[in-house]
């Protein structure tokens, strides 16, 4: 009976998984240094080029920097976007929504691709035109 316990349980343990979400929080605490680090395609200017000023920051007269920590997977997609320091005024929200919506380079070790976690910061800056 013992033995067929300990069997069941195995096959439920290795055949069924628990949870198939990504933990973010263990992807994105975890640091090493990589070959070539994910690079946004286009570059930061074609990010800023995209970039919406929200209309009651330009109120407020809101300038600053928004850091994004954010996972890159090994196709280049992002996910797990989070802000790691803000200005508010919906400047977060507009920093996460270009940051998701970039494509990107792959990370590289030994020359293959691997999911890398980074910080970008997204600069808020008004024009003297508005």
């Amino acid at each position: 009976m013992k033995l067929l316990f300990v069997l069941l349980f195995f096959i439920q343990a290795n055949f069924f998984p628990q949870s198939t979400t990504i933990d973010c929080d263990s992807l994105q605490s975890r640091c090493f240094s990589v070959e070539k680090m994910p690079v946004i395609i286009g570059g930061m200017g074609s990010l800023h080029l995209r970039l919406i000023y929200p209309p009651e920051a330009l109120k407020h007269k809101i300038e600053g920097k928004v850091y994004v920590l954010v996972t890159i997977d090994s196709l280049g997609n992002p996910f797990c976007a989070r802000i790691i320091k803000g200005i508010g005024y919906a400047c977060d929200e507009e920093a996460l929504r270009l940051v998701n919506s970039s494509r990107y380079t792959a990370g590289e070790q030994r020359g293959k691709p691997v999911v890398i976690t980074m910080s970008i910061p997204i600069v808020f800056k008004i024009d003297d035109d508005f």
